[in-house]
Order: C-alpha cells, then sequence, then structure tokens
C-alpha cells in the first residue's frame, strides 16, 4: 500500500466514523427528548419516576448541551484536520478539549453511547506522526491504555452497577414496542458499525505501517550497498588519480629537471676541457650553466605550485582554513569553529601543504562517517610543538581502523616529524603534534 492508497483509505474512514458518531449521538439525544415528551404526553410520567434511580435532568436541557458540545466537538476535529504538525502545543490544546467535550456529552446522554471515544482517539492518533519517537512511545501507549479503559468504564450497564444513571432502557420500556424495536436496532447498528469501521482503519494503518518500514528497510539497504560501490570507486579513481599525478609529476621531471642536468653536466664537461686553454670562455661558459640552473629550480618550484591545495595559492594557511570551512558549511548541514592561535608562526610551504590536507581530511571523515554536525578545531602553541586537536560530535569509532585517509595522516605528518593519535570516544578526536623549528615564530 502507497502513501496516496493510505491517505485515500485514512480520509474514509475518518469521515465514515464522523458521520456514523453524528447519527448515533443525535439519535441518543433525540430518543430521551421524544421519549420524555411521549410519557408526559400519555401520562406515564409518575411511573417513569418510580422506575428511575434518581432524579433525571431536565431532557431539553441535557438536548441543548448535547448538541453544543457535540458541534464544539465537530469543530474541534475540522481544525485539526489543516493544523501544521509543528504547532504542538496547539494540537495538545485540541486533544484535551476532545476528550473535555467527549465527558460532557457523556453526562448529557447518561453514557447511553460511548462509541465517541474511537472517534476522538482516531482523530488524536492518526493526526499525529511523533508516536515513531522512542522518547514518546511510553505516553502513547499510556494514552492508548486509558482510551481503552475509558471505553470499557463508559459502558452503561457495567457504570450503572456503581453509579445510579437514568438508562435508556427505562425510557424506551414506556416506548411503543414497534419503535422500542426500530430504536434499539438503529442504536445497535451504529455502535457496531462505528466498532467496524474504527477496526478496519486501524489493520489498514497497520499494514501501512508494516508496509512503510519495509520500504524503509529496503531503502537502507539499497542505500548501504550504494554507498558502499561508491567508497570502492572512490578509493579507484582516488589511486587512478594518484597514478596519473606520479605520471605527470614523472614526465614534468623529465622533461624539466632532466634537461637541465643534462644541460649542466654537459656544460660542467666542456669548462673542464676549456679552463686551462681560455678561462675567459670558461667563465663564460660557467655564467651559462649558472643560468640553466636557475631556470631549473625555477621550472621544480612551477611544479610543485600545481601540487599545493587551490586555497592556499593566493593566501596563508588561516585564509585557506576559514576558505574551506565556509566551503564545508554551505554544501553541508555541519558546522566547524576554529580557534587559530597561530598568527604569529611563519610556516614554510610544505608544513602548510601538510597541515591543510589533515585538517581537510578530518573534517572529511567526520562528515562522511563520524555524521557529525559539529567540527572543533584548536590550533596552539606549546613549549616545543605546535598543537591542532580537532573534535566533532559525531558517532565516534570504539574501534579505529586505519585506512587509506588516517594512514595518509600519518605519512604526510612523519615528513615533517609530526606525529597525530586518534580517539573514538564521545565523538571523534585527532590530535596532531608538530615539532618547532627555528625562525617559524615571531617573538
Amino acid at each position: 500500500m502507497n502513501g496516496k492508497a493510505y491517505a485515500k483509505y485514512a480520509r474514509w474512514s475518518r469521515m465514515v466514523l464522523v458521520v456514523i458518531n453524528v447519527l448515533a449521538v443525535f439519535l441518543v439525544s433525540l430518543t430521551y427528548l421524544f421519549a420524555s415528551k411521549y410519557i408526559v404526553e400519555t401520562g406515564q410520567s409518575h411511573s417513569l419516576m418510580e422506575a428511575l434511580p434518581s432524579q433525571p435532568f431536565p431532557a431539553v436541557s441535557s438536548y441543548w448541551i448535547t448538541m453544543v458540545a457535540f458541534s464544539s466537538l465537530l469543530l474541534i476535529l475540522y481544525c485539526r484536520e489543516h493544523l501544521d504538525q509543528a504547532e504542538k502545543e496547539l494540537l495538545l490544546g485540541l486533544a484535551v478539549a476532545e476528550v473535555i467535550l467527549t465527558m460532557i456529552i457523556f453526562f448529557a446522554t447518561r453514557f447511553a453511547y460511548n462509541g465517541l471515544i474511537l472517534l476522538v482517539f482516531s482523530d488524536i492518533f492518526y493526526a499525529n506522526s511523533d508516536f515513531y519517537d522512542l522518547k514518546r512511545q511510553r505516553y502513547w501507549l499510556t494514552f492508548i491504555i486509558g482510551s481503552f479503559a475509558l471505553l470499557l468504564v463508559t459502558n452503561s450497564d457495567l457504570l450503572s452497577l456503581v453509579i445510579t444513571i437514568p438508562s435508556l432502557d427505562i425510557y424506551l420500556d414506556f416506548l411503543p414496542a414497534s419503535t422500542r424495536f426500530e430504536l434499539l436496532f438503529l442504536k445497535n447498528f451504529l455502535t457496531i458499525g462505528n466498532m467496524v469501521v474504527f477496526i478496519v482503519s486501524l489493520v489498514i494503518f497497520i499494514m501501512f505501517s508494516v508496509s512503510e518500514n519495509h520500504k524503509i528497510e529496503e531503502e537502507l539497504r539499497m542505500a548501504a550497498r550504494a554507498n558502499t560501490e561508491l567508497e570502492g570507486y572512490i578509493g579507484l579513481s582516488e589511486k587512478m588519480a594518484e597514478d596519473r599525478e606520479r605520471k605527470r609529476i614523472a614526465r614534468e621531471i623529465h622533461d624539466t629537471l632532466g634537461h637541465a642536468l643534462t644541460g649542466i653536466s654537459a656544460g660542467i664537461d666542456a669548462v673542464l676541457v676549456l679552463i686551462d686553454l681560455d678561462t675567459k670562455i670558461a667563465k663564460k661558459q660557467l655564467q651559462g650553466i649558472s643560468g640553466v640552473v636557475r631556470e631549473g629550480i625555477q621550472d621544480v618550484r612551477r611544479s610543485l605550485e600545481k601540487l599545493r591545495p587551490g586555497a592556499l595559492e593566493h593566501g596563508g594557511l588561516k585564509e585557506a582554513l576559514l576558505k574551506m570551512i565556509e566551503d564545508y558549511e554551505i554544501l553541508s548541514k555541519i558546522q566547524v569553529e576554529l580557534d587559530y592561535e597561530w598568527d604569529q608562526v611563519d610556516l614554510d610551504i610544505a608544513k602548510e601543504d601538510i597541515i591543510f590536507r589533515v585538517i581537510q581530511e578530518t573534517i572529511t571523515n567526520s562528515l562522511r562517517h563520524g555524521h557529525a554536525d559539529h567540527v572543533w578545531i584548536r590550533m596552539t602553541k606549546e613549549d616545543k610543538h605546535y598543537a591542532i586537536t580537532i573534535s566533532d560530535d559525531g558517532i565516534g569509532c570504539e574501534q579505529i581502523q586505519f585506512g587509506y585517509g588516517l594512514t595518509q595522516m600519518q605519512e604526510r605528518l612523519g615528513i615533517i616529524g609530526g606525529q597525530v593519535t586518534f580517539s573514538g570516544e564521545n565523538g571523534f578526536e585527532t590530535r596532531v603534534k608538530i615539532p618547532k623549528r627555528r625562525g617559524e615564530e615571531d617573538d
């Protein structure tokens, strides 16, 4: 059963319940009213007073109280259908009002018909979507038990054993047999019909809930499979990209540095020959070699610059981190807080690249694997180390498995003498220590 079909069935069952209860309440209230008039007109008032266990409430007053209370109840049912689920306080107030009005109708009709509880129950229960919440399940269980307990204790036959109430059957006994039969038949028909429609709507709701749960489970399984396949594709893509990058670097080194070294080697050989023959020519040759060396250095620098993160091309480490954080917050729900105390620290390009990549990888892991909402980055200075602490509020990890990302962190930090430790308790935390070098920090 799909959502549209269930919504259709739910709407129709609610309408049928409303119609049945309107007819039942009107039938009971009108029976009291017209039975009282019939008894008075036929001169049986004295016999009625002797048959009743207590002084009855005026039938006309009971009728109008029932009509006003029931009309108010129908108005609340209409309002609830058009209210947003977000207005929880108002919905709760309406639910309380429904219960109070139902009890007023019960007292006004002398508990002759209690099927109204099923209408109120279905209206409150089916109109809410938070009963799937585990925290609220105990409240819904209490509501269900209370509703059916109320259905039991408001039965007129059972209630008459405890308190004295003017039963509808007493009034019916004064009516003609044919009229009494018709009224009892209609009352029982509406009572049974109300119960049948409620049970059918409950069965439909259960079928829909089971179907939706199966659908959600299947979608989760498909998502898990897709995620596994995607991770495999990502790993393969990263490997292919790594291989392509290695080949590109090899080609550039061959084309630039290799060319320069070959030229330098040839130039030095020429100088060794010319230095004894003509010092001026040898000196000129050395100048040419020097130019080739400088050109080769520039070519290598340009090749290495291509390996730098784009965010570091036009700014320092702090600006690059802030830009990266901004991008993450725009593209996802994650919130990142940066506490940067390295304003007086001047690191070389290699260290900045490695630190940037480590922080980037950590935030990615917090988002992808930890499903975190918040990440906190603290970059501080100690006596002999620069410290980085990255923590999140994700699901954490009891047993840390070193995959490609964590291994790359260790390898990158190892190049600059850094150390990294991980903790998977209360979210995930990454601690990095990088040794200080002379001249990196302004006094």
